[in-house]
């Protein structure tokens, strides 16, 4: 999961929250004051690491906090990254330009009954270590399943999860998801332009097409991850069953439902010291109250500076168990009406407007050319490219899980 903090902008200032007593294991009926540390400015390091039971690269985010007036992330790209296991293997991690993360070296996951350590060493000689943590029991989905829903004056799809650990080891979930929907265009860019003899004087030129190949992009498959932090716990229920967990609502004229909608849900068994920590952030108005300007304050970790007991981390490493789950649906699937296209198409006519406002259209408003009457003497008509070319915006590829519908 990634919490967002590579954005985080540290202020001056005083908050206090009434949290529940259990988020930090006070054996009352009560609420009490939980104070948030108010710090000014530091640069302090930013963790961000969950190592799964899956076979893969695992991956370390190393970033650090930025001040107001500063864009982010301001990444740490050189640094020494290990995980320590109990067995004392050591697997090494490497920094990668493309994702701005440390990858392992090589594939491997996270056993039961092994306890590991995330080591860091940045540049300046600094070294950080974790609490020692270990794998929790696998708990397997049952199922993940969409029924439509009226509630609160909403109309739409809400997807559920059910999950039931028959041994009763697993009682703390947390979820993510990655939702992936299919898009046909309401129309496609079918010729490449190129604008010569311009003169800045007049304001006229000449327009050459070129027609393109376009036949492969028709649809496209935007993919979008889960936001915020998503988790639920049986510690306290007669029975370890997680039943009709909210994992994602779409209204009913939400625009991913047109075609074909997939989302696949992921499931982590994490400690209750995790399931603290993440608990924590969100009831300070979850992930995105630490890219706020008014960001309230400093969480404690369980990362913890090696070189300086002073110096503070933000940041989680943990362990988890890992089951996942894809599904499918649409509109029709519940009897609900075609939704609206992502935006409103504009539908120009090239010698309907001045040359200079069609330069303007094609070089900096990225619209395209979807039909002509004569490639050389026009009309042309054109759209922006949110209607006509998924290559300006996301991919015409069809992922390799895609299962297209009846």
């Amino acid at each position: 999961m990634t919490l967002g903090y590579v954005h985080i902008r540290i202020v001056k200032k005083r908050v206090r929250r009434i949290l529940p007593c259990f988020l930090f294991l006070v054996q009352t009926s009560c609420t009490e004051s939980f104070p948030i540390e108010t710090i000014e400015f530091e640069n302090i390091l930013i963790v961000e690491s969950t190592l799964t039971d899956e076979m893969k690269r695992q991956e370390v985010r190393l970033s650090r906090t930025i001040g107001l007036e500063e864009f982010g992330p301001d990444i740490v790209d050189n640094a020494e990254v290990r995980i320590e296991d109990s067995d004392g293997t050591v697997f090494t991690f490497s920094h990668d330009a493309e994702t701005q993360t440390y990858l392992s070296d090589i594939e491997f996951q996270a056993e039961q009954n092994t306890q590991y350590t995330l080591k860091i060493r940045t540049s300046d000689g600094r070294g950080y270590a974790s609490k020692v943590v270990e794998t929790p029991p696998k708990a397997p989905i049952e199922r993940v399943y969409a029924e439509f829903v009226s509630e609160a004056g909403k109309e739409g799809v809400q997807v559920f999860i059910d999950s039931d650990d028959a041994m009763g080891g697993a009682k703390n979930f947390r979820y993510e998801y990655e939702e992936t929907y299919k898009v046909q265009l309401p129309a496609n860019a079918k010729f490449d332009w190129e604008i010569v003899n311009y003169s800045d004087f007049t304001q006229t030129g000449t327009l050459v097409l070129t027609p393109r190949d376009w036949t492969d992009e028709e649809f496209c498959y935007p993919t979008n991850g889960s936001k915020g932090i998503i988790q639920t716990s049986t510690s306290e229920l007669d029975e370890n069953r997680v039943v009709r967990f909210p994992i994602r609502f779409i209204d009913k004229v939400d625009p991913v439902l047109r075609r074909r909608y997939s989302i696949l849900v992921k499931q982590y068994v994490q400690s209750p010291e995790a399931q603290i920590f993440y608990q924590v952030l969100k009831d300070l108005g979850s992930v995105e109250s630490l890219l706020a300007q008014g960001q309230p304050g400093y969480v404690q970790g369980n990362i913890v500076s090696d070189t300086d007991a002073d110096e503070k981390v933000l940041g989680y490493f943990g362990a988890s168990s890992v089951s996942s789950q894809r599904i499918y649906f649409d509109h029709k699937d519940f009897g609900l009406d075609l939704p609206p296209y992502f935006v409103e198409c504009d539908w120009l006519i090239s010698n309907e407007i001045r040359f200079h406002e069609l330069k303007r259209l094609l070089e900096f408003e990225n619209y395209q050319i979807i039909f002509t009457h004569d490639i050389v003497q026009g009309p042309h008509l054109l759209t922006q490219s949110e209607c006509s070319n998924c290559t300006t915006y996301t991919t015409h590829i069809k992922p390799d899980f895609w299962e297209d519908g009846p």
